[in-house]
């Protein structure tokens, strides 16, 4: 008799979408490629996943996706905060856009730990397609 509760309900491996979160959580501690390795690992394995993986590659493609976005746009903010600082307009452009680069990397932070202790647990995503975690 086997253990049901090692199981997921479909019998997917898991394993890879464990490594995909893996790699999203590393480059927000330092490694940023990683990232990219992360984000073409799911788009190549969505294919072929099965339904619970393919939950978790779809939250991690669109967690890249908004956050590089999010970065970007804070980005732009941060430098011409920088560019109006010199006459002192921009530093609370400055201060909120460098509060806004912490959000932003706390958002894919909490969503990429949520989306490995699910697939750890054998669970899909609950919401993929959602912003929220």
């Amino acid at each position: 008799m086997t253990d049901s509760s090692s199981t997921t309900p479909y019998d997917e491996d898991l394993t890879l979408v464990l490594v995909v979160h893996g790699l999203f959580i590393g480059s927000l501690l330092g490694f940023a490629p990683a990232a990219v390795v992360g984000l073409i690992i799911a788009f190549v394995a969505q294919e072929t996943a099965g339904p619970i993986a393919r939950s978790h590659y779809r939250f991690q493609i669109r967690t890249f996706w908004i956050g590089l976005l999010a970065w970007a746009l804070a980005g732009v903010a941060m430098f011409w905060g920088a560019v109006f600082s010199v006459v002192l307009i921009g530093i609370p452009l400055l201060i909120v856009s460098g509060i806004a680069v912490g959000a932003i990397w706390l958002w894919a932070l909490v969503r990429s730990a949520l989306g490995l202790a699910w697939a750890v647990q054998g669970r899909p995503c609950p919401r993929p397609d959602s912003l929220a975690a």
